[in-house]
């Protein structure tokens, strides 16, 4: 039985619809939503059941993501999302005088404003200039010297669905005693990533996107040497503790990253991010990798066909789940398609389609939405497509 043979039947939207954007909300598998439904009822009835569970619940959720991470527990610390991941790595680096930061076409706002409040260190903002994504790599070495603080990037760009190779970005920024600071909200849980073996130092993401969980949860991992020798930013009785043991006492954090953990988290999505994430490890990601980078490549290569310019590279190490395009009149096609039961996201600020398979897609989805571009072209410019 292969991959959507074995989960396809878990996500009942694909009964009717071509769901293509899972790097933008994936659609609520069934025991994701039995998660979410057996914590109400038992919030209704028996709301101490939770109570006794809070932090096994919350261990339990770090061990999946660990494992999806290819980190240990005691590296992850569970945030609200992304940005709240970003800012905190950013924060706890005080850059010194004369530091930089590079950035690339990749880099979301929220990884590089937190090093531009007015309270921080002044700090030279490097970006490599946009042009085509086989440039941008060359271009942060270009850009790096021994004063570079941090590199910032996303894993996989949302807006092309670029990949960066993050051990060759690692080595570069060891190499001037910096950080890679990476946001993996388009690449976690649609492949494979080893944090520890590629040398990342921060890494932020969510767990809405292809970790198959509900909005309101992220994760930062933080590499085990970082945790311990860069302060918290911010303290709560979930990350700290008050230390009876020296004179008067003193505010302490326990050890890892569960230091960053400043309150309580979102408890029923954490019970159904965990359904989420036992789905991605029961499959694999080196097969859902797989999948999804099969999928974009017929994505890629039927685009090509109709003459549509592809903003995503076609070499399978350079892409992941993310295909981008231009169209003329995005979000126009992107209703069409979706009156056709195919979901696709359109961005009207520069005329760009998004398309996001997942391990319950299948080529006929993939076919489905070519076709539909197809009758799209028909319809508004009349004649065979």
């Amino acid at each position: 039985m292969d991959l959507t043979e074995r989960f396809r039947p878990l996500f009942p939207i694909t009964e009717t619809r071509a769901y293509l954007f899972a790097g933008g909300l994936a659609p609520a598998a069934i025991p994701v939503k039995a998660a979410l439904d057996q914590w109400a009822d038992r919030w209704m009835f028996d709301p101490a059941y939770h109570r006794a569970r809070y932090f096994d619940e919350w261990r339990v959720l770090k061990g999946r993501l660990a494992a999806v991470l290819g980190a240990d527990p005691d590296e992850i610390a569970i945030v609200d999302n992304t940005s709240r991941g970003s800012n905190l790595a950013v924060q706890m680096i005080e850059p010194p005088p004369g530091a930089n930061i590079v950035t690339d076409p990749t880099s979301h706002p929220s990884a590089v404003w937190p090093w531009l409040l007015p309270n921080r260190g002044k700090v030279e903002v490097r970006a490599v200039s946009a042009g085509p994504t086989s440039t941008w790599t060359t271009g942060i070495e270009n850009l790096v010297d021994e004063h570079t603080i941090a590199v910032l990037v996303s894993h996989v760009d949302p807006r092309t669905g670029f990949r960066h190779d993050l051990s060759k970005l690692a080595e570069l920024t060891r190499d001037c005693g910096g950080y890679l600071i990476v946001d993996a909200a388009q690449s976690a849980g649609a492949v494979s990533i080893d944090a520890g073996g590629e040398g990342i130092d921060f890494m932020s993401g969510t767990l809405m996107k292809w970790l198959l969980g509900p909005p309101g949860l992220g994760f930062l991992y933080a590499r085990r040497g970082h945790v311990e020798s860069l302060p918290p930013p911010h303290v709560g009785y979930v990350g700290s503790y008050w230390n009876e043991g020296s004179a008067g006492g003193s505010l302490a954090f326990h050890s890892g990253a569960a230091r960053h953990e400043i309150g309580l988290a979102d408890l029923p999505g954490i019970a159904a991010a965990r359904r989420g994430l036992d789905i991605i490890l029961e499959a694999g990601i080196p097969a859902v990798e797989r999948h999804v980078v099969d999928l974009t490549g017929r994505i890629i290569e039927g685009l090509a066909e109709r003459g549509i310019e592809v903003l995503t590279p076609a070499a399978r190490v350079d892409r992941a789940g993310v295909v981008a395009f231009h169209f003329a009149g995005a979000v126009p096609l992107c209703r069409y398609l979706r009156k056709l039961g195919v979901d696709v996201w359109g961005y009207p600020e520069d005329d760009r389609v998004r398309a996001d398979p997942h391990l319950y897609n299948t080529s006929d989805d993939v076919e489905r939405l070519l076709a539909g571009i197809d009758a799209y072209k028909c319809s508004r410019f009349g004649g065979e497509p």
